[in-house]
């Protein structure tokens, strides 16, 4: 009972905690990444036109469309310089939501008379960037109308200046390339009059984006590539997947071994048990009541020490989920992420109630099997 209460103890918290961080991640991508995302098949720009404007914002669930321009540039401060990728944003974009991913600092994109930008906290951490900085941030890429000459290599660079005003965190990808500033900097700095690379599309809460998602393809035809905010982060979505049900298949392991024991422990009760065994069958007894005897033995044992574990967990999980006991220092949130999902306790209930019936078996069959002469 012991074995498989400490092992349906540690599936439960393990699973809860990979559901805590998946929720932390998804949170943070919720603010991030728009619901539905539209880019251009096949171009790297677009123009938003009146046209387009009125085909997105007359579906049914469209609350909000604003513009994003992104593209890989050149960002040096003092002595430092990386490649990043600049993403240009409208007045148009949910700054509330921003705003929960700003770390330090604030979100402010500044005006056409001086320009700011929030940067990804592992880009800030390569250039030794944070708000307050003295120096202007300079920030160049090559220019497209420009032909690239030895002589005056700067001629063909196109150049803009702006300061830090915050700094974010969504994940590592995100965080150690991008700097998100307004789409008026970006445009100008790319030489890109009227051009956007994206539309991003937010939804009245409630709406489904897979529905949406289909109802934009069917009003704005083939050319355009829309995706749903969980299919812009696939790759992210099927790593937590992947790790918590390998995570589950290495607990299932340990129940496995910690169910010999009850198979041990049955077996030493059939030999014990032989002179009973064959008194039950000289009465009458089958061997199919024999063996339900064993069979609901083994059973027995496994639920109620998994149930024991179980009810333990539930209580340490929401314990930690409602008060947070566990606390993080220095990190994105206070207290240790965790959530309780039903449908882990009803897994761990049930993985716990199957290896204790088929750890049974065996045993259960040897005392089906036990002749009546072994009764002396």
């Amino acid at each position: 009972m012991l074995g498989f209460g400490v092992g349906a103890f540690a599936m439960i918290v393990v699973l809860s905690t990979f559901n805590g961080f998946e929720q932390l991640v998804e949170g943070m991508l919720n603010n991030y990444d728009p619901e539905i995302k539209i880019t251009a098949t096949g171009k790297k720009t677009f123009e938003y036109t009146d046209d387009l404007k009125g085909k997105i914002l007359a579906l049914e669930g469209v609350t909000n469309v604003s513009q994003s321009l992104e593209e890989k540039v050149v960002i040096k401060y003092d002595n430092h310089q990386e490649i990043a990728k600049i993403r240009g944003v409208d007045r148009a974009i949910d700054k509330q939501k921003f705003d929960s991913l700003v770390v330090l600092g604030s979100f402010s994109l500044g005006d056409s008379s001086r320009y700011f930008g929030v940067f990804g906290g592992g880009l800030s951490h390569k250039l030794n960037l944070f708000p307050g900085s003295p120096e202007l941030v300079t920030v160049f890429v090559p220019r497209r109308d420009v032909e690239f000459s030895s002589l005056n290599p700067m001629a063909a660079l196109s150049t803009k200046y702006l300061r830090i005003s915050g700094i974010f965190l969504v994940h590592e990808e995100v965080d150690n390339e991008v700097f998100i500033t307004s789409l008026d900097f970006a445009q100008e700095l790319l030489s890109y009059p009227n051009a956007i690379s994206s539309l991003d599309i937010a939804l009245r809460k409630g709406t489904d984006p897979n529905t949406v998602r289909d109802a934009l393809k069917n009003s704005l035809g083939s050319g355009w590539e829309i995706k749903t905010r969980r299919e812009l982060n696939e790759l992210i979505y099927k790593i937590f997947s992947s790790e918590k049900w390998f995570t589950f298949a290495v607990l299932v392991l340990v129940l496995i071994i910690s169910s010999f024991n009850i198979f041990g422990s049955l077996i030493m009760l059939v030999l014990d048990k032989k002179k009973d065994i064959g008194i039950l069958k000289s009465m009458g007894a089958q061997e199919a009541d024999i063996r339900k005897v064993f069979i609901w033995q083994g059973s027995y044992i496994a639920m109620l020490g998994g149930a024991m574990g179980i009810l333990i967990a539930v209580v340490v999980v929401l314990s930690q989920q409602y008060f947070g006991w566990l606390r993080i220092e220095n990190a994105i949130v206070e207290a240790y992420p965790i959530k309780l999902l039903l449908r882990d306790v009803v897994l761990t209930l049930a993985t716990v109630s199957i290896l204790g019936y088929l750890i049974s078996l065996f045993p259960s069959f040897k005392a089906g099997k036990t002749p009546i002469s072994n009764m002396n």
